[in-house]
C-alpha cells in the first residue's frame, strides 16, 4: 500500500526532492505552482475567518505574516480505498469470424455492421473465381488418374495370369526331369546291366561250345576223318568265341564304369536345371508383379492426391461463403490501435484474418490496464462500480474477474518505464443499451477503512523511502516520521507517528526540505518515483507525437537561470 502513496505524495511534493527542469517549459502547472496557489487560497481564507476556524503559522523560518500555512488537525475518519481505472466495454464471449481461404482473396459482399444476426445467416461472401478454375483443372486430372489406374490394374491382372502359366510350365518340366531320373535309375540302368551280363554269359557258352567242337574236330582230323579245312574252321570258331567273351565283358565294364554314371549325372543335371528354371520363373514373376503393383500404387496415390486436392478446393469453395455460427451483433474487426485496417466490400483479406466479430451481449466485461504500483491492491472478486460515458445516468456493479500475471509490454516503445497489467471486470447485470467498445470508468473498492487516523495526501512528504509530516513549532516546523497504511485519492492512513488532535501542516515553504534528516537514497528510488509520478499524472504513459516549436523567448538571461537554479541547488544539497 505504501508504494501507491509514495507515487502520489512524491508527485505532490516533487519540489522538495527533485530539481525542476531548466531548459524546457512545460504547458502544465508544476507542483510548486499548485502549492503557491493553495497557500494563497489558505491565506485568503485565514484573513476572512481570522483564527476561529483553524490555526496557522506565520513565524516559521522562511515565511512571512502575509503568507500563513494551514494546519490540519489529525482525527479518526472513515473512507473507502479506491482504485480508479478507465477501460472499454467488451462481451465476455466473442465469436471471431476468420477468413479460412488459403492465400489472399477479396470480399465481394459483407453484411452491414451493427446487424443482429441469427445462427446460419450469411455474413461474408469471398471471391471464388480462382478456386473454381483450379477446381476444373483438378477434375480433369482426376479423370486421367482414374483411367491410368484402371489400365495399370488390368496390366497387373494379365501379368499375374502369365506368371502363373510360366510357373506351371517350369513346374511340369521339373517333374518330368525327376521322373526321367527315377526311370533311368530304377529301369533303364538295371535293364542295360542285365543285357550286358546276358551277353557275357552267351559269349562264354559259345566259347565253351566252340572249344568242344574244335577238340572233336582235332581228334577226327588226326584220324583223317576231317579235312584240314574243317579243322581250320573249327579252330577259327573257337578263337572267335574267345574274342566274343572278351567283347561282352568289355561292354559290361564300359556300361558300369562310364555309360551309367554319365547318364545318371545327365539326369541329375536335368533335374537341377529344371529346379533352377522354376526358381527363376518364380523370381521373375514376383519382380514383374512388384513392379506392376508399384505402378498401380503410384497411379492410386496420384488419384488419391488429386481427389484430396479436389475435396480441399470444394471445401475452400464452401468457405467463400461464411455463415454465422452463433447469433450476435455484427462488429467489423478493424485491427488494433496501432494496426488499423479497413474492412469492406473490395477489401483484400488473408488466411486466418479476423473479418467480423459476433459478441454475445448477455455477459459484458470491462477491460482496463492497471499501473504496477496499484496491482498489489487488487484481488479477484473485489467489488466495483462502473459508469459508462454513453449512459451517464446509470451506474453498474461488477467484480474483478481477471488480473494478468505479467505486465503488458505492447506500449513499451512509447514509454519503457510504464508497466501496466491487463485487468477484467465482469458486470453483474447487463443492459440492452450497453454496446461493445463503449468507454467505461471503473472504481475498484479495495477496502473500507473505518475510524482510522488519516491526513490529507498533501500533508505527507517522502524522502529516501521514508515518510514525514510537519508539525508546527514555536520557531520552525518539525519533521515527524510516520508509517503509512492504505490511501484513497484524498486521504492516507497513518499507522504510526501521529496522535488524535495533533496538528500537521498541509503545505510547506520552499525551504522546508532543510528540516528533513539526511537519509541515503536507496538504489533505484529515483527511477521508481519517476515511474510512479508518471502513473499519477492524468496522461501518464502517453507522449506527444508532434514536437512543439521552440518559444521565441526560449533564451533566458544568465541571471534568470541562476535565480531558478538556486532553490534546486539547495534541494539537492539537502538531499545529500
Amino acid at each position: 500500500m505504501s508504494s501507491v502513496l509514495d507515487s502520489s505524495t512524491t508527485v505532490a511534493n516533487t519540489s522538495l526532492d527533485t530539481p525542476p527542469p531548466r531548459s524546457r517549459k512545460r504547458p502544465r502547472f508544476r507542483p510548486l505552482y499548485a502549492v503557491i496557489v493553495v497557500t494563497m487560497m489558505a491565506a485568503a481564507l485565514w484573513m476572512a475567518l481570522g483564527s476561529g476556524g483553524g490555526s496557522s503559522l506565520g513565524g516559521l523560518v522562511g515565511l512571512n505574516a502575509t503568507n500563513p500555512i494551514e494546519v490540519y488537525t489529525v482525527s479518526a475518519r472513515s473512507f473507502p480505498v479506491l482504485v480508479r481505472a478507465k477501460g472499454e466495454l467488451k462481451a465476455k464471449k466473442t465469436t471471431e469470424i476468420k477468413c479460412l481461404v488459403e492465400g489472399r482473396t477479396t470480399i465481394l459482399w459483407l453484411i452491414p455492421e451493427g446487424t443482429q444476426v441469427k445462427k446460419g445467416d450469411l455474413l461474408v461472401r469471398l471471391a471464388s473465381d480462382k478456386i473454381e478454375e483450379r477446381l476444373r483443372q483438378e477434375e480433369a486430372k482426376e479423370a486421367s488418374a482414374i483411367a491410368a489406374l484402371e489400365a495399370a490394374e488390368k496390366d497387373l491382372e494379365i501379368l499375374i495370369d502369365k506368371n502363373k502359366s510360366d510357373i506351371q510350365k517350369a513346374d511340369v518340366k521339373l517333374a518330368l526331369a525327376k521322373l526321367d531320373r527315377e526311370k533311368y535309375i530304377k529301369g533303364e540302368a538295371e535293364k542295360a546291366l542285365m543285357e550286358a551280363t546276358l551277353d557275357v554269359d552267351r559269349a562264354e557258352q559259345l566259347l565253351e561250345r566252340a572249344k568242344l567242337d574244335f577238340k572233336a574236330t582235332d581228334e577226327l582230323f588226326k584220324k583223317h576223318w576231317r579235312t584240314k579245312s574243317q579243322w581250320l574252321q573249327a579252330q577259327f570258331d573257337m578263337h572267335e568265341a574267345e574274342r566274343g567273351v572278351e567283347k561282352a565283358k568289355l561292354s559290361k565294364h564300359i556300361l558300369i564304369t562310364y555309360t551309367q554314371p554319365r547318364d545318371l549325372k545327365q539326369k541329375d543335371s536335368d533335374v537341377q536345371q529344371a529346379e533352377e528354371e522354376l526358381a527363376r520363373v518364380k523370381k521373375s514373376a514376383k519382380a514383374k508383379e512388384s513392379q506392376k503393383q508399384a505402378d498401380v500404387e503410384a497411379k492410386r496415390a496420384n488419384l488419391i492426391n488429386t481427389q484430396t486436392n479436389l475435396k480441399k478446393l470444394r471445401d475452400q469453395l464452401e468457405l467463400c461463403e461464411i455463415h454465422a455460427p452463433t447469433p450476435g451483433l455484427v462488429v467489423y474487426d478493424t485491427g488494433s490501435r496501432w494496426d488499423r485496417r479497413q474492412i469492406g466490400e473490395g477489401t483484400e483479406v488473408y488466411e486466418q484474418q479476423t473479418i467480423v466479430q459476433l459478441p454475445d451481449p448477455s455477459v459484458m466485461i470491462v477491460t482496463t490496464r492497471i499501473h504496477e504500483a496499484k496491482t498489489s491492491q487488487l484481488s479477484l472478486g473485489q467489488r466495483t462500480r462502473i459508469t459508462v460515458d454513453g449512459l451517464p445516468d446509470r451506474t453498474f456493479t461488477g467484480k474483478v474477474s481477471k488480473i494478468a500475471p505479467l505486465a503488458d509490454s505492447r506500449n513499451a516503445w512509447l514509454n519503457p518505464d510504464l508497466k501496466e497489467y491487463d485487468t477484467e471486470i465482469t458486470l453483474d447485470h447487463t443492459d440492452a443499451n450497453l454496446k461493445p467498445g463503449m468507454t467505461a470508468r471503473v472504481l475498484i473498492v479495495v477496502t473500507d477503512l473505518k475510524e482510522v487516523l488519516a491526513v490529507p495526501l498533501q500533508a505527507v512528504i517522502s524522502k529516501a523511502g521514508h515518510h514525514f509530516v510537519f508539525v508546527p513549532n514555536s520557531s520552525e516546523p518539525k519533521a515527524v516520521e510516520v508509517t503509512l497504511g492504505s490511501s484513497s485519492t484524498e486521504y492516507v492512513e497513518i499507522v504510526k507517528g501521529v496522535t488524535p488532535g495533533m496538528g500537521v501542516l498541509l503545505s510547506l515553504p520552499d525551504n522546508a526540505s532543510r528540516f528533513l534528516p539526511d537519509l541515503p537514497a536507496p538504489p533505484g528510488e529515483a527511477s521508481f518515483f519517476k515511474t510512479a509520478a508518471k502513473a499519477a499524472r492524468p496522461n501518464s504513459g502517453k507522449r506527444s507525437m508532434r514536437r512543439k516549436p521552440p518559444s521565441k523567448n526560449a533564451k533566458t538571461s544568465k541571471a534568470a537561470r541562476s535565480h531558478r537554479g538556486g532553490h534546486s541547488g539547495r534541494t539537492r544539497k539537502a538531499n545529500r
